[in-house]
């Protein structure tokens, strides 16, 4: 058995299909993952969950005014959640066949459907959330019993959880409930210690609580206490005729759950500690001994296996997260033997978990809507999926999290595009965008990631930043090619230009996201021609001096050869080249390998940073169009 569909109208951050988004979400049997920014409705969705399934823990779960959604001042007066799940055994559809849903297609499901209606306060009377919990669609079908309530329970592991006073005994202890449910407990309730053969020791838990009750009791110790209490201290209270007396005992009863109840489970100390010693253990460690004992019940269960996480990356350091996301994945296959698949929903916020994980399984969550990256709900081709299981690392991952994205294809672009759009007022930091920087043979992999295959648009904006890759005619000191292939811009015809540029635009656009084409060359070659030529001049000159050195050049350094360059850029800019030919002249210690791109880039960005070559406005309308394109699109900003 596991959750086909949950869907709810009115509840938190989701609306009724109207002004906002309802929730309407299929999920995949195995791993489901919910990405995307703060506040964006991923806890909503399990919460959603929560509330119409309840969960194991058994906790206090109640509807509150606030889980009414809201738009302006008006506040939603009903809401409903509902949960389908399908794939139940033959045992379990008897368990609950009076409330089974029998589909037109000869299927079984069981509908959950809880309703809520918020009565405002009135005078002397305070406000109050009236539910009811029924099967069947729009639940038509009887009310949720019992067999049902204990059969679809699921699973939940709250954020930033306190995993050590989770697993401390106690009554009702979480890990009482999992040790009363494990496969291997059955039989233990039998008290097999004889009385006759005190020294025989049991099999059974009960039998050893019960043993070791008797054999304590016997201690002289134990008893010379006891008699202590009762014969100088209790019986001088008794009355005539009364009398006082008192038993020291482990258990006041010896029954299985309160023997569970004094259970507690915490990791042994690190290898240089002895094992008998206490020792208190970090916080990400207690999370995984938690998490590994959850998954234990789940494994052996007969009821709903259904793992509710939130952010399982707590306290966890990165490669610590990778190999629990791992074990997260395979424990959702069921790849150990006998053992079964159990479905696990999580959110997180760790680019390391978004990683590592199959792009197939999330669900990027944006202003209370689902968008699902599984096969046949993106444009990502098979071999995008793959190409990206191998490829995509922590930093790419930020993409799943960013509020806009500009798909870089080096370096030097991820290195100079955040530091022109911070000093031309188009902050990547203040606007939450991702610059990625995927190399020279990832773009359009990656770019479809974010478009639905149903043409619908994911209101997050992704610029693909690429070069045209076309010599101009005054970069002499480019070789033709050898194969008579098209290089230089007198090869092509404007229309053949036109067809160039457009093949790559097509290849990767749709939905919010663009693709933005070089003007002319590459990146560095158009800056210097389009009003950035003193910058990237200078830029280059100062790589050039560090290459030549091999290491970075000191402030000292730096200073003589700026000086230098200024020197150098008067002869250049008053020598009489056209634009062009002052670019490609630029532009060409990048190309002979006399200096570093990546390098270049990170100087022009340490000199952009000194407001010495424009700031604002200014600087902005000295970008090549391309760029200004890229960053209105990627911050909203209308052209003025």
């Amino acid at each position: 058995m596991h959750l086909k569909r949950i869907r709810a109208s009115n509840f938190r951050a989701f609306g009724d299909g109207t002004v906002a988004p309802s929730l309407d979400w299929e999920l995949a049997p195995g791993l489901n993952i919910l990405v995307g920014e703060n506040d964006s409705g991923k806890t909503s969705v399990i919460d959603a969950i929560r509330y119409v399934l309840w969960t194991t823990s058994y906790e206090f779960i109640r509807l509150f005014e606030t889980d009414f959604h809201i738009t302006g001042t008006t506040r939603a007066r009903s809401l409903f959640i509902e949960a389908t799940l399908v794939d139940l055994d033959p045992e379990q559809e008897a368990s609950v066949l009076e409330w089974m849903t029998h589909e037109a297609d000869g299927s079984h499901s069981l509908i959950v459907f809880l309703q809520a209606r918020w009565v405002p306060p009135k005078a002397n009377k305070r406000g109050r959330v009236e539910a009811i919990t029924c099967s069947g669609p729009n639940g038509t079908g009887p009310e949720i019993g019992t067999a049902v309530r204990e059969l679809i329970r699921a699973t939940y592991l709250r954020p930033l959880r306190d995993a050590e006073a989770e697993l401390r005994p106690g009554r009702q202890s979480r890990l009482s409930q999992i040790l009363g449910a494990h496969k291997r407990i059955d039989g233990q309730e039998q008290n097999d210690f004889d009385l006759a053969a005190p020294a025989t020791v049991p099999s059974n838990l009960v039998g050893l609580m019960a043993f070791a009750q008797h054999h304590l009791g016997e201690h002289q110790v134990i008893r010379d206490v006891q008699d202590d209490i009762n014969d100088n201290y209790l019986n001088k209270f008794a009355f005539a005729g009364d009398a006082l007396s008192s038993r020291i005992q482990i258990a006041p009863e010896l029954g299985l759950q309160p023997i569970l109840e004094r259970f507690e489970l915490a990791l042994l100390p690190s290898s240089t500690i002895d094992p008998g010693e206490r020792c208190i253990r970090g916080l990400g460690y207690n999370n995984a001994l938690f998490m590994a004992t959850e998954l234990v019940l789940l494994r052996d269960g007969d009821e709903l296996g259904l793992l509710l996480i939130e952010e399982p990356e707590a306290h966890l350091h990165p490669q610590l997260q990778e190999r629990v996301q791992l074990l997260l994945e395979r424990t959702s296959k069921a790849a150990e033997p006998d053992s079964r698949p159990v479905q696990i929903i999580m959110t997180t916020h760790s680019p390391s978990l978004a990683a590592g994980a199959d792009i197939a399984s999330l669900t990027l969550v944006n202003r209370a809507r689902l968008f699902s990256l599984a096969h046949g709900k993106t444009k990502l081709l098979k071999s995008d999926y793959e190409f990206l299981r191998r490829f995509i690392d922590a930093t790419k991952a930020n993409l799943f999290f960013a509020r806009g994205v500009a798909i870089v294809e080096g370096p030097a672009e991820a290195l100079l595009l955040p530091a022109l759009a911070a000093a031309s007022g188009y902050s990547f930091n203040e606007y939450g965008i991702s610059c990625v920087n995927v190399g020279g043979v990832g773009l359009y992999h990656y770019a479809r990631i974010l478009q639905p295959i149903d043409g619908s648009a994911i209101p997050i904006p992704v610029a693909c930043i690429t070069d045209r890759d076309i010599v101009p005619n005054e970069a002499t000191y480019i070789s033709p090619p050898k194969n008579n292939r098209k290089r230089f811009e007198k090869d092509y015809t404007p229309e053949e230009v036109e067809a160039l540029v457009k093949t790559k635009v097509d290849r990767a656009q749709g939905g919010s996201t663009i693709v933005c084409v070089s003007n002319n060359w590459t990146l560095e070659f158009d800056l210097a021609l389009h009003g950035c030529a003193q910058l990237m001049h200078d830029a280059i000159h100062l790589a050039k001096k560090a290459d030549s050195r091999g290491e970075r050049l000191t402030e000292e350094d730096e200073k003589k050869t700026l000086v230098d360059a200024g020197e150098r850029w008067k002869e250049l800019s008053n020598a009489g080249h056209s634009p062009v030919e002052l670019a490609s002249l630029i532009y060409q210690p990048l190309v002979e390998k006399e200096a570093s791109k990546a390098i270049t880039a990170q100087y022009a960005a340490h000199l952009i940073s000194t407001g010495d070559y424009g700031k604002g406005d200014e600087l902005f309308n000295k970008l090549p169009p391309y760029l200004q394109q890229a960053l209105r699109h990627l911050t909203g900003r209308a052209k003025p």
